[in-house]
C-alpha cells in the first residue's frame, strides 16, 4: 500500500491523506481553548449549576437538593480563612534582608492602624526610605566626589556659563591653559 492510503503510523492513528482544511484547524483551536490543555472538557462540580436544570421535569429530588444544599454550605468561607501560611510565599535572601526589619515593625503597629492602613504603610515607607536613602547617596556622590585633576573617577559636572550680552561686559580673555584643566588652576 501507498503511505497515504490507509497506513498506520506507530501510535495506531490513520494518516488523512487530506490536509486539514481551514475551518476544521479553527475546529481544533476552539476545542483547544475549551479544554483548556487538557483532552476532557472541564466539568462543573457544582450539582445542578443552571437554574432551569433545578426547576425543569420533575424539579430536584430530596437526594439533590441535600447535595446542593451542602454544595452552597461548603462554598461559605469560615471566619479564619483566608489563611496566611508564611512557608507558602517563600522569600530570596535580599528581600528578607530588607524585609524583616519591616515585617516586625509593621506587625507592631497593626493593632494602631488596622490590617488595611498597616499593609499599606509596610508597602509605602520603606520604599519612600530606599527613594531617599538612594538621593542622599547621589547627592554625596556629586558634592564630594567630583572629577577633578586628582582623581580619574567621579562625577563630571557641568555649570552653565553666565550669559555674555554685548553692552554689558567684554568678552573674558582665557589662555591656552585655562581650557580642560579639570580644577587644576
Amino acid at each position: 500500500l501507498p503511505f497515504h492510503e490507509g497506513h498506520i503510523m506507530a501510535d495506531k492513528t490513520p494518516v488523512d491523506p487530506v490536509p486539514e482544511k481551514k475551518w476544521q484547524i479553527e475546529q481544533k483551536w476552539a476545542k483547544q481553548n475549551i479544554n483548556r490543555g487538557s483532552q476532557y472538557p472541564p466539568f462543573s462540580i457544582e450539582p445542578v449549576p443552571y437554574e432551569r436544570q433545578r426547576l425543569a421535569g420533575a424539579g430536584m429530588s430530596a437526594e439533590d437538593r441535600a447535595l446542593r444544599k451542602q454544595w452552597v454550605k461548603d462554598q461559605q468561607l469560615s471566619p479564619n480563612e483566608p489563611r496566611f501560611v508564611k512557608e507558602l510565599q517563600p522569600r530570596n535572601f535580599f528581600r528578607r534582608l530588607y524585609m524583616n526589619p519591616t515585617d516586625a515593625l509593621f506587625t507592631k503597629l497593626i493593632p494602631v492602624f488596622g490590617n488595611t492602613g498597616a499593609s499599606a504603610l509596610r508597602v509605602v515607607i520603606p520604599r519612600l526610605f530606599l527613594m531617599a536613602m538612594g538621593g542622599y547617596i547621589a547627592y554625596y556622590q556629586l558634592k564630594y566626589n567630583p572629577n577633578d585633576w586628582t582623581r580619574s573617577g567621579g562625577f563630571k559636572v557641568f555649570r552653565s556659563k553666565p550669559m555674555l550680552l554685548r553692552d554689558d561686559m567684554e568678552m573674558p580673555e582665557k589662555k591656552h591653559d585655562d581650557y580642560n584643566d579639570l580644577g587644576f588652576k
